[in-house]
């Protein structure tokens, strides 16, 4: 059974296979045909036992669909913790796992930092923090078919990770799946703003 995971490292795995239809890359597939995706809710419907949420495609565009709960769905909070469906609120980051189309699991995205990425063994090295709050680190095997986004959701290869990056990750049995680089807005604010040196105008 895959198991998703997400640690104090922002870091976020994604895949090829579809979530519903085959074509979004924020998802993947495990031997037991479930289909896993990092999305963002966008309503949450209680009465409807559904929740609609904002994935990316393969060009990195946004989509919004609407999955049925199932009967015995596992909820889940960062810290693994049993949720229920009113604890998940709009804008919150997720991972789903859905079957036969309809969402087995849902997860609430944590944040992990990369400490190492190994190319040649095929690991990444996250910090993460325990049930105590105490930051951890642990080696992650990287799969042959994982996928890799960059902040915008477009596909990507793994050397545009590096240390001190904050990624989201789906992971299953200690094997990485895919990663997602976190967005930066510190980057966007910096390019937006302009220069202002009134200093450097005397007169």
């Amino acid at each position: 059974m895959l198991r998703i995971s997400f640690y104090a490292v922002a870091a976020v795995a994604i895949f090829s296979a579809g979530l519903a239809r085959g074509d979004d890359k924020s998802s993947g597939t495990d031997k037991q045909g479930k289909q896993c995706c990092h999305a963002t809710i966008t309503k949450v419907d209680a009465q409807k036992d559904s929740v609609t949420v904002k994935v990316c495609d393969k060009t990195g565009q946004e989509q919004e669909k609407t999955f049925q709960l199932s009967k015995d769905v596992d909820l889940r909070d960062s810290s693994g913790k049993t949720a229920k469906l009113s604890d998940f609120k709009v804008g919150d980051d997720i991972v789903l796992s859905q079957k036969d189309g309809k969402v087995t699991e849902i997860k609430e995205n944590d944040e992990a930092t990369i400490t190492k990425v190994d190319t040649k063994a095929g690991t990444v090295t996250l910090k993460t923090k325990d049930k105590d709050g105490k930051d951890v680190e642990k080696v992650f095997h990287l799969e042959e078919d994982a996928e890799y986004l960059d902040s915008t959701g477009r596909i990507a290869r793994l050397d545009i990770f590096r240390s001190g990056d904050e990624v989201l990750v789906i992971e299953g049995e200690g094997r990485i799946k895919g990663l997602k680089k976190s967005s930066d807005k510190s980057d966007s604010s910096t390019a937006s703003k302009p220069s202002n040196d009134k200093k450097s105008t005397n007169k």
